[in-house]
């Protein structure tokens, strides 16, 4: 497996548990985050050694391992899975991305915003493009962080007040900021 079908493993199962409560995901996450984070050199369902993998690669699975646990840890066992509304949808993306997991708030939100092709369509993406955005922050690719908050503004322009939980008025004042200072905004 390499680097991207790695990140897409871990986002579509935890994704798959988020929509569906997916007990079958859940269970693969956890024996995947087990094995690596107590040092095992086979990895069950990635199908890898990790003794045989580049240090990046290394580093990358036990990085993932450890920010799905965390997050999976702040995860309320009676959480109600979001299934196709936008609403419990919006909700995952915001704690997925409070906890750094960016690509996850694209696989998450990216289903609902298919689907959707009224008045929150532009607004669904906006916010997937804000996770992609500091996802590539994360991987040192200014301009496409930059590019992304750009287009976000511009897809945000027709809304305004609170949409699902998102203050949408603070939140693109805090997309200018972000563009001049890289910080992270907030998507309460």
């Amino acid at each position: 497996m390499d680097l991207f079908e790695i990140r897409n493993w871990f986002a579509h199962n935890l994704c798959d548990y988020l929509r569906e409560k997916n007990k079958r995901a859940l269970r693969e996450l956890e024996e995947v985050i087990e094995a690596v984070l107590s040092g095992s050199s086979l990895i069950p369902h990635l199908n890898i050694n990790i003794k045989e993998e580049d240090p990046y690669t290394k580093e990358y699975v036990k990085e993932k391992a450890l920010s799905y646990r965390k997050f999976l840890e702040t995860l309320p066992q009676d959480f109600e899975p979001a299934g196709e509304e936008i609403g419990k949808t919006v909700e995952l993306a915001k704690l997925l991305f409070e906890k750094g997991l960016y690509f996850e708030v694209h696989e998450i939100l990216e289903e609902v915003w298919m689907g959707e092709f009224g008045k929150d369509r532009d607004f669904l993406q906006a916010l997937i493009q804000i996770g992609v955005a500091y996802y590539h922050l994360e991987n040192f690719n200014t301009r496409g962080f930059e590019l992304l908050l750009q287009n976000a503004l511009e897809l945000l322009e027709g809304y305004s007040g609170t949409l699902y939980g998102v203050n949408v008025d603070r939140l693109k004042e805090e997309l200018l900021k972000a563009l001049k200072s890289r910080e992270k905004v907030s998507l309460q």
